[in-house]
């Protein structure tokens, strides 16, 4: 057979019809592929991004259980407590948190004023999303968080104080520590919330960070800011200026 016979004989139109059927799959394979790769390496910027910011992780939460709360409290020197009310917190884990204290460790509480407008706007958000009880006031539970820890802060274990300003989000800090490295860890939890949504809708930004004495250089000449150490400086700048007394229908109490 001839070469001219050969090319002849052969069916074209299936080789045709196989030659875009193989280009057609390769294409949605290249596409499908680009379209990982798009998003594994913009997913590896922000996890870097965040990592960058001092951060290690998101986690979605209820609560912190009475087991993480051990662990937090565990060798810690310190608990900064940011919130608005933190009723749910400190009653859920008095007995945690009292034990902490009696073994030394020292806790710093920002709450808000009471009978202020910011809280009776904030009843009233979270009464139209269902998420109070009308007639429940956020100042009442203010009041038996101090009522319930009143021995500590009559003895300088545990010290609050109230601010009167915008909402912020509630984030906790802890302060390890120091370890035979003489090294000190801060964990950080950052809760993302928004009013009308409390604390049992949110999600948490979780982070650390070591302080050493290159870390403390670095921080005193300015060269390097993450994000946990922004929230450090935001609650000793709030705690600078809140009020330490409870100021209640424009009595100080």
């Amino acid at each position: 057979m001839t070469i001219s016979n050969f090319l002849i004989s052969l069916n074209w139109q299936h080789i045709a019809e196989s030659i875009i059927s193989t280009l057609f799959i390769s294409s949605i394979v290249s596409g499908f592929g680009y379209l990982v790769t798009k998003r594994i390496t913009r997913d590896l910027r922000i996890s870097k991004e965040m990592k960058s910011y001092g951060f290690k992780g998101v986690v979605a939460m209820k609560t912190h259980t009475s087991r993480e709360i051990m662990d937090l409290c565990d060798n810690a020197d310190r608990l900064d407590l940011f919130f608005i009310s933190g009723s749910q917190f400190f009653s859920n884990n008095e007995y945690i948190l009292k034990l902490a204290m009696d073994r030394g460790m020292k806790i710093r509480f920002l709450c808000s004023q009471v009978d202020t407008v910011f809280l009776s706007d904030l009843e009233r958000l979270e009464e139209r999303n269902n998420q109070r009880k009308s007639g429940s006031k956020i100042s009442d539970e203010i009041e038996k968080v101090l009522e319930l820890y009143d021995e500590y802060l009559k003895n300088g274990k545990m010290e609050i104080r109230f601010y009167s300003t915008e909402y912020r989000l509630p984030f906790m800090l802890v302060y390890k520590k120091k370890n035979k490295n003489n090294v000190m860890t801060i964990k950080a939890f950052l809760r993302v919330t928004l009013p009308p949504y409390n604390w049992k809708s949110n999600f948490a930004l979780i982070g650390e960070r070591k302080i050493t004495e290159e870390t403390e250089s670095s921080k005193s000449n300015g060269s390097e800011v993450d994000f946990i150490l922004m929230m450090e400086n935001h609650f000793n700048c709030v705690w600078a200026v809140a009020n330490d007394k409870l100021v209640e229908n424009n009595s100080v109490i």
